[in-house]
């Protein structure tokens, strides 16, 4: 299972640099609005230093980290649901991702015009938010006329979904995103066909220009941290420029540099597994001898959902699961030492997954 994370915000606002980064794929970035007018896509692994602990119990051949894929979207300027400067088609985009990471620029330059002079990253998330609510207000408003005459008739699913669009349509006009309304597990699924913008997990970028921000700089990051608590979501700090630098140096010179910054580690490994988590997402292994492997799993997930992660078959023809934890292994050094010593639990269809698991799924033919 591979998700992908959009990577949203105004023009200029360092995403292209961010997924640069996170992916070392070498995408183009330009000091000029639309310049990525194609959306580009990366698989980025999920640092997760388990992996190689277990590895420290069981030979294997190779070791495989779990992936997010990161979709770095074209800026979206004021107008953009009513088609400014492609807008649709960016927004379109959107539509296709799981999560979104927000990036808001905390950095002055007075050459790309106005309104770059200044640093206001709550105005330019607002910005961009305000677009993503017309265009799902533009789409539940088709919709709720698409299911019109269904729902006077009768129709039971149709006046659900006629019910369920006239509530987003009010949270929608108030200011609201759509992720904010309680929502029962039935009309998730009555409005997951809408792939609406307001609906998805954001997570907020801070593009700062260092790591030791100024006052003005600190100042607006509260700003930030407190708009972003408003809409139940969290802020990352992250230097896009130190970090696009530190991808292109030797690991020697890369600890040296982390070093003279006072950081222990690069800012991308706390937004990967900060986004991965926003999704819901949890970690089960396998451990052989031809690989060691992090699968991706939704919390709440039993066997079989998770077995089917490996193999869509694996879901069908699941049996039972033998699980141990990097806990037992950690105290027994290897395998055959947790089974000796009854810690390898055999469980049912109705197992309710943990993060960190340590599975050998059972197949029927």
């Amino acid at each position: 299972m591979v998700l992908r994370c959009g990577i949203v915000g105004l023009p200029n606002a360092g995403k292209s640099m961010i997924f640069n980064a996170l992916t070392s794929a070498g995408a183009d970035t330009a000091a000029f609005p639309f310049s990525t007018v194609t959306p580009n896509v990366g698989l980025v692994p999920v640092p997760d230093d388990r992996l190689e602990e277990i590895h420290g119990y069981v030979e294997t051949d190779r070791v495989v980290p779990a992936e997010l894929q990161v979709v770095d979207i074209a800026g979206l300027p004021k107008g953009a649901s009513r088609g400014e400067g492609m807008g649709n088609k960016f927004l379109g985009h959107i539509k296709e991702c799981d999560a979104l990471l927000h990036v808001a620029r905390f950095f002055i330059n007075g050459d790309l015009g106005e309104g770059y002079d200044v640093i206001d990253p709550v105005g330019d998330v607002e910005v961009v938010e305000t677009e993503l609510a017309l265009a799902d207000l533009e789409t539940v408003e088709r919709n709720i006329e698409r299911i019109y005459r269904k729902a006077n008739a009768g129709d039971k699913e149709s006046v659900e979904q006629r019910d369920l669009f006239a509530r987003v349509q009010t949270c929608l006009l108030e200011g609201g995103q759509a992720r904010h309304l309680e929502l029962t597990d039935r009309e998730r699924v009555l409005m997951k066909p809408l792939f609406l913008l307001t609906a998805k997990k954001i997570l907020y970028v801070a593009n700062v220009p260092d790591y030791q921000m100024d006052d003005a700089g600190s100042k607006a990051l509260e700003g930030l941290e407190a708009y972003a608590s408003s809409q139940g979501s969290e802020v990352v700090i992250l230097a896009g420029q130190f970090e696009a630098e530190l991808t292109e140096l030797s690991d020697e010179d890369r600890k040296i540099f982390l070093a003279d910054a006072g950081r222990t580690e690069p800012g991308l490994v706390c937004l990967i597994q900060q986004a991965y988590h926003l999704l819901g997402l949890r970690t089960y292994f396998t451990a052989g001898k031809i690989e060691i492997r992090a699968w991706t799993f939704h919390d709440g997930d039993r066997g079989p959902a998770a077995a089917g992660v490996i193999h869509t078959d694996f879901e069908k023809k699941f049996i039972r699961a033998q699980i141990y934890g990097l806990e037992d292994i950690r105290q027994f050094k290897s395998e055959a030492a947790v089974k000796d010593a009854g810690k390898l639990r055999i469980e049912g269809k109705d197992y309710l997954m943990k993060d960190g698991d340590i599975v050998h799924f059972l197949i029927g033919t």
